[in-house]
């Protein structure tokens, strides 16, 4: 979400390759409202799904904690929680961040 804030004609192009809509959560929305870009976070995200973290999501995320936690590979919460809401909504996560390899059944992709 950052690099499509900032305009990367990168990001932008590979997420053209992928093929697949660009959504986001509330967890991504909350995290960038608190970054200086939050004007253009709320007109960017007005014109894209945004998934809840919710009932199921909670659950998952639970999950994904515990099984972290026990292999000792532990990463960021809200990308546990951000990682939920993907698989809750059966939805693949485009990211460049490689923690989210971590988290087993995860549709990602790395770019």
């Amino acid at each position: 979400m950052i690099e499509i804030l900032g305009n990367n004609a990168s990001i932008e192009s590979k997420l053209e390759e992928i093929g697949e809509r660009v959504a986001t959560t509330t967890v991504n929305k909350y995290e960038l409202l608190k970054g200086p870009r939050a004007g253009k976070t709320n007109a960017l995200v007005e014109t894209m799904v945004i998934y809840d973290f919710d009932s199921v999501s909670a659950e998952r995320s639970g999950k994904i904690f515990k099984e972290l936690r026990d292999k000792g590979r532990m990463i960021n919460e809200f990308d546990i929680l951000i990682a939920s809401i993907a698989m809750a909504h059966d939805e693949l996560l485009v990211t460049r961040d490689s923690d989210f390899k971590k988290i087993g059944n995860l549709k990602v992709v790395v770019i």
